[in-house]
């Protein structure tokens, strides 16, 4: 969620993979009578339909669910329960889609942050404290994880940076650990690798929300020739003559096929591939995590909270509603955000809507007092548990590293390839690390079937 500049492991950006770029391929020479199925219609899946479309390619677009979109998810104008930020816009190919369909992007300003406890806004010199003292622990992890070997979890950094703060400063630990890495992985730090949970490589330049929604950057990319919604392709039987996808209503077949199934849905294996994947791409969905990032949207009848942050924290021993966005400044609408990530996104899961909001508003007015008013519109997420999505998206869980990623995103043969953001990388767990992963997926199928 927040764009920090990392520093990274060098020889990361020398590190290529199918999926993680768009290549320079000439699409002149286009690849007419050929059939392409893409299994899945987020981001990645309409990438590759759009960049196989342009080349002449015949394609049929499969989703489980009944609208496209996916992990990025545009409940309605500025809702955006999915994805939302554009991180980075230097260089980021979402930017030329977003400016194709005249959609307004506006500068999220990290630095608008305001922290609370206990009621109060946390003094300029103590928020000042929570940076240097987040700084200070991701040099102690970045340490830690050169000496540490790929099994190593990033709860052991913490537990013994842990030790050496003085006693009145261990109390923040908890919340710095949480907003900076928690939320930022959507996973708990004992689920994500020591030498590897720095991965990826930021694209410059600050992060922006799109006030209309995400989902309006789909406008700018080309439809498949078949679209089919509700569909879940239950087994892809596959070989050098193409692809069989067997669904309940029938199958679909094609000379070849691009898979963009969220990795939370292929670690609880589905669909079946027939023959199974094997090799890299079996180890690599059993290694990498699949991580829980949930979000409530509720609209007010009036601004009742500080209108010129962009954000802030609760500094709050529950981790309950730690972070909350404030669309003022973006949309001018009175809606904040609210976030829980990792297993305590899990189990929030499990209750009711009207429990979920209820200890909402209990943050909020902990935070603001309770004269805070009551919403007049909630929307509240579950992806952990949605069937179609199983997370919100991948981490380098302890055990894995880049490699699986690479091995993830590599054909499986000349007929077969799968994409989306768990195959990045240089750009996991983003919305352009998804799009780049399906042109790239799109790219190679472009010189295999010519």
């Amino acid at each position: 969620m927040r764009q920090l500049p990392l520093p990274r492991r060098d020889f990361l950006k020398s590190l290529t993979a199918w999926g993680v770029f768009s290549s320079g391929l000439s699409l002149r020479a286009t690849v007419r009578g050929s059939r392409v199925a893409v299994v899945g219609a987020g981001m990645a899946g309409l990438a590759a339909v759009d960049r196989l479309s342009r080349a002449g390619v015949e394609t049929v677009l499969i989703e489980a669910r009944d609208r496209i979109g996916g992990r990025v998810w545009t409940a309605a104008s500025g809702v955006d329960l999915g994805a939302s930020w554009i991180h980075g816009p230097v260089g980021n190919p979402l930017v030329a889609l977003a400016d194709a369909v005249g959609a307004r992007r506006v500068p999220f300003q990290w630095n608008r942050y305001g922290f609370y406890r206990d009621g109060n806004v946390l003094p300029a010199s103590e928020a000042r404290e929570i940076d240097r003292t987040f700084e200070r622990l991701h040099r102690h992890a970045l340490r830690e994880g050169r000496r540490a070997g790929d099994g190593a979890r990033l709860s052991t950094a913490i537990a013994s940076f842990r030790r050496e703060l003085p006693a009145s400063q261990r109390e923040l630990l908890g919340h710095i650990v949480n907003s900076y890495w928690t939320h930022e992985f959507a996973a708990d730090p004992e689920r994500l690798s020591l030498g590897w949970f720095d991965e990826g490589a930021s694209l410059r330049g600050t992060d922006q929300l799109l006030p209309s929604g995400y989902a309006g950057l789909f406008e700018a990319l080309l439809d498949a020739d078949e679209i089919h919604l509700s569909r879940p392709v239950r087994t892809i039987r596959h070989g050098s003559g193409g692809v069989v996808l067997e669904t309940d209503s029938g199958n679909l077949a094609a000379d070849a096929a691009i898979i963009t199934v969220p990795l939370g849905v292929l670690k609880r294996g589905a669909p079946v591939f027939d023959p199974p994947l094997g090799g890299g791409h079996a180890l690599a969905i059993q290694r990498l995590g699949m991580g829980t990032l949930n979000k409530i949207y509720l609209r007010f009848p009036r601004v009742a909270w500080p209108k010129n942050l962009h954000a802030f924290g609760r500094i709050d021993r529950s981790r309950l509603w730690a972070e909350w966005v404030n669309f003022v400044p973006i949309s001018g609408q009175p809606v904040l955000m609210g976030f829980n990530g990792g297993r305590l996104a899990e189990r929030l899961e499990r209750q009711s809507d009207a429990s979920i909001l209820a200890s909402a508003m209990d943050a909020l007015r902990g935070t603001f007092g309770r004269s805070f008013p009551s919403p007049i519109e909630a929307y509240i997420t579950r992806w952990h548990s949605d069937p179609w999505a199983r997370g919100s998206y991948s981490s380098l869980a302890p055990g894995s590293t880049p490699r699986d990623r690479r091995n993830l995103a590599a054909p499986v043969h000349s007929r077969l390839i799968l994409a989306g953001e768990a195959g990045s990388v240089e750009s996991p767990a983003t919305v352009h690390g998804a799009y780049r992963g399906g042109v790239g997926a799109a790219d190679y199928l472009l010189t295999t079937l010519s």
